[in-house]
């Protein structure tokens, strides 16, 4: 790993929260708290290294602190490779991740499917503030996603922009990324622009439902390029720059490790949908047990 061998305590206070944001709301019954984790892992020292957190992992015996090693170990490297424009090592990476899924119950993994098609898993989100929000997600499409979604609304709805600065990392499959620039109020649009509305009665990652509310502001679009990424590929967006994803590579899946982070910039999120609709809702509720998905990938890698 390329990250910083030695993690201090200072730096694992930090880690906590927006890793325990990545995980259900009933996995908190079940993980030690931050004070217990501590003793564990530092007891009496001030820093740890690497190797002695992966030496942790074999030896501990309670999944749920395995789990949360693991996801602390595979987070921070994305992050430190990402700020320090490093080559991640997504395979690495993805055992780290993958594990701590699989060791816990399916129920204490957020797993959803959003707007876009893809399952969505988030694994770290740290919002403070904007400017310095973190949040890190596994994106996963494969065929039998298609029995959660409507597919018309996925299509409707696919072209997007972003608040924060967003970077992929293909692990596996064959990603689409087509681009898009758009012309105002044209008398040929077909398109208009959509503010998205969440229901915020659930707190927790991914779990609310969301509606596309037609702004009344026309779009004509058009598309600057298309794109195919495939294993170990890395493509970003910028914040407010419309883009549209998907993957064509059935009857396998597609898999990135995906971040947003507000250090390089704030930008505007909007949809860009028929101009014929007025509003459209997604129900982002459903949790999907990802275990087949991991192992398709496996299998892929």
């Amino acid at each position: 790993m390329k990250q910083n061998k030695i993690i201090t305590k200072t730096e694992f206070i930090d880690f906590y929260d927006p890793l325990l944001k990545g995980y259900s709301e009933s996995f908190k019954n079940y993980i030690v708290s931050k004070d217990i984790l501590l003793n564990l892992l530092f007891e009496q020292n001030e820093d740890v290294t690497i190797v002695d957190l992966q030496q942790a992992i074999d030896k501990q015996t309670d999944n749920y602190i395995q789990s949360f090693i693991c996801r602390l170990l595979g987070t921070r490297e994305i992050i430190f490779c990402r700020d320090n424009n490093l080559q991640l090592d997504t395979k690495s990476v993805w055992h780290l991740l993958s594990k701590s899924i699989r060791i816990i119950p399916t129920t204490f993994t957020i797993s959803s499917i959003g707007s876009q098609g893809f399952l969505s898993i988030p694994l770290y989100k740290k919002d403070n503030t904007l400017e310095t929000f973190d949040f890190l997600r596994l994106h996963i499409w494969d065929d039998s996603l298609n029995d959660y979604m409507d597919l018309k609304k996925v299509e409707d709805f696919s072209i997007h922009s972003h608040t924060f600065f967003a970077k992929s990392w293909v692990l596996t499959g064959k990603i689409i990324n087509d681009r898009f620039e758009y012309i105002k109020n044209s008398p040929i649009a077909k398109h208009s622009f959509f503010k998205v509305v969440y229901n915020d009665s659930l707190n927790e990652v991914n779990q609310h439902n969301s509606k596309a509310v037609n702004n009344n502001i026309d779009a004509e679009l058009i598309k600057v390029s298309e794109e195919v990424h495939y294993d170990l590929a890395v493509y970003e967006i910028k914040p407010s720059k419309l883009h549209k994803s998907g993957h064509k590579n059935s009857p396998y899946c597609s898999a990135t490790i995906f971040s947003f982070t507000g250090k390089d910039g704030l930008g505007e999120s909007f949809v860009i949908g028929p101009k014929q609709i007025t509003e459209s809702e997604v129900n982002r509720k459903m949790n999907i047990s990802p275990v087949y998905l991991l192992d398709k990938i496996d299998s892929q890698l």
